[in-house]
């Protein structure tokens, strides 16, 4: 079973040391430790009593706090930052016991090596309650930091919402421009299509619904995942009937996931993609499969073809596919701040899929054709 982190290739975090960590982060982390060090040392900067081992011994102490403060940093805000504030505040007990043992074990290492005494059992009780204070200082300013950084990222996340939406509205208002008319005119080609061509007429009944089905998610952002299902399968059935044998499909069970809510029209240009730049291209054809799973208390989708696959480098797909692909993968970071990932399948074609929260289907929201 895939996780959250299978594969990366086509999902590189910022330019950073570390996944998700920016320099930016890293010179705002150091230099508040020289700061909160500076400010220590104040009454003997000031009365000028500085002498040169002092500033040795700050600057090591110094970087043993840093060091001390990586791991318990590590899991506050990157490992368990989905944390509710108040887990994360009484994570702090035990990852503050964390800081001031690393502090310890450092000196326990670097005083043999230059000559001093071990750290005494007296020396760590008096230790204990200005590394414990210095921890306190630390992590309140960092999650300050966080919190300002999130409230950004959250307001520029609104801000393109509400972009989208616009444009989503404009969109709309132009797919329902004469719809009755559309309609009434597909219909009136399927009347008049003689009956030993039910072939045909089923064909129509079909494009009509694949048009309706538009028309109603240009005006309902989310849909019970049923009814996207259904609308993929009508748009792969009227597929099959253009590509024939070089287009088999298959979607997956939808018994324990049906219900769950999803945005309107997610899945459709994976699908579209799968057909015109996987199986379309190939001599022989292939097969779409649609699968969805749930994994914890999120839904994974996976929309996968056994076509030609992409030869280029991964990172390129999003923007060698067109905007259908990169549409996708905006909603996917907008909505839900999650990613579309990439892989390639064996032995050829491509596999796209996506993690979203699990929302369950409330009635009034539902569709029928």
């Amino acid at each position: 079973m895939s996780n959250y982190a299978e594969n990366r290739e086509v999902n590189k975090p910022a330019k950073g040391l570390v996944s998700g960590v920016s320099w930016q982060e890293i010179v705002a982390f150091l230099s508040l430790f020289v700061i909160m060090s500076l400010l220590y040392g104040m009454p003997r900067f000031i009365r000028g009593d500085v002498p040169p081992l002092y500033l040795r011994e700050t600057a090591v102490d110094c970087l043993f706090m840093f060091i001390s403060c990586i791991p318990p940093w590590w899991l506050h805000f990157r490992k368990l930052a989905h944390w509710p504030l108040k887990k994360l505040f009484w994570l702090h007990l035990p990852t503050s016991m964390i800081y001031y043992a690393s502090w310890l074990l450092l000196y326990d290492i670097y005083n043999p090596l230059t000559g001093k005494p071990v750290i005494t059992f007296t020396q760590v009780l008096l230790n204990a309650g200005p590394n414990l204070l210095f921890y306190v200082q630390i992590f309140s300013f960092l999650h300050i930091y966080h919190f300002f950084r999130e409230r950004e990222q959250q307001l520029k996340k609104e801000k393109e919402l509400s972009s989208l939406a616009y444009n989503s509205e404009i969109n709309a208002l132009k797919a329902q421009i004469q719809p009755h008319f559309l309609f009434n005119t597909l219909n009136s080609i399927s009347a008049s299509v003689p009956p030993e061509q039910e072939t045909t007429r089923e064909l129509i009944a079909k494009l009509a619904d694949t048009f309706r089905y538009a028309l109603y998610v240009s005006q309902h952002e989310w849909v019970p995942l049923y009814e996207e299902a259904a609308f993929i399968n009508t748009i792969l059935e009227l597929e099959n009937r253009r590509f024939g044998k070089r287009l088999q499909f298959e979607i997956g069970s939808l018994k324990e996931t049906g219900n769950v809510i999803v945005p309107s029209m997610l899945l459709q240009p994976l699908v579209e993609n799968a057909i015109r730049h996987g199986i379309a291209p190939s001599l022989h054809g292939g097969k779409i499969e649609v699968d969805f799973e749930r994994v914890d208390n999120k839904l994974k989708i996976t929309v996968s073809d056994t076509g030609i696959g992409y030869p280029g480098n991964l990172p390129e797909i999003l923007s060698a596919k067109g905007v259908g692909l990169r549409n996708a993968r905006q909603r996917l970071e907008l909505l839900f701040n999650e990613t579309l990932y990439i892989e390639r399948n064996h032995p050829g074609g491509m596999i796209f899929y996506f993690y979203i929260p699990i929302q369950y289907h409330v009635g009034n929201n539902s569709h029928n054709n």
